[in-house]
């Protein structure tokens, strides 16, 4: 897992799938359209989405693709852990590149996400987004970047 600011994106050495990844995030804005947009086929690709955050629920996880996490608008929290550990819940689907596990008691993060910052997620996290800030449910404007793992050299 990876928490810093947008523009310091280039401190990390994941080569040109990476920077193609950073410079489309610099085009999008919370003006942009709701949907999801390919930036270089199923290897790169967005989703730009809008939500209401809620009370902690299920952790996800992924195996093909790391997921780079960034407001457009509002905040939230995003627990996080290590996949191993976990309980399933829902066993992971490679159609949809995603499982779900429970939460348990072992150690987790918690990022305060915000425009202007990013959170990586990679194969081994497990990460629970869209959780509110306090107990009030907020709108959120998110994109997620999506980078097929094998091109970060993982």
């Amino acid at each position: 897992m990876i928490v810093d600011i947008v523009k310091r994106y280039s401190c990390y050495p994941y080569g040109s799938a990476w920077s193609t990844a950073f410079e489309f995030l610099g085009t999008i804005t919370s003006d942009s359209e709701d949907k999801k947009y390919e930036i270089q086929g199923d290897d790169i690709y967005a989703i730009v989405a809008s939500y209401t955050t809620k009370e902690p629920h299920k952790f996800e996880a992924h195996r093909e693709y790391v997921d780079i996490q960034c407001l457009l608008e509002g905040q939230e929290i995003i627990e996080s852990t290590e996949l191993n550990g976990l309980t399933v819940d829902t066993p992971y689907d490679p159609e949809k590149d995603v499982g779900f596990c429970v939460k348990t008691d072992s150690p987790k993060n918690i990022s305060h996400l915000m425009p202007g910052i990013f959170i990586t997620f990679f194969p081994h996290d497990a990460h629970m987004p869209g959780v509110s800030v306090g107990n009030t449910p907020t709108f959120v404007k998110k994109v997620v970047v999506k980078i097929r793992a094998g091109l970060l050299g993982l």
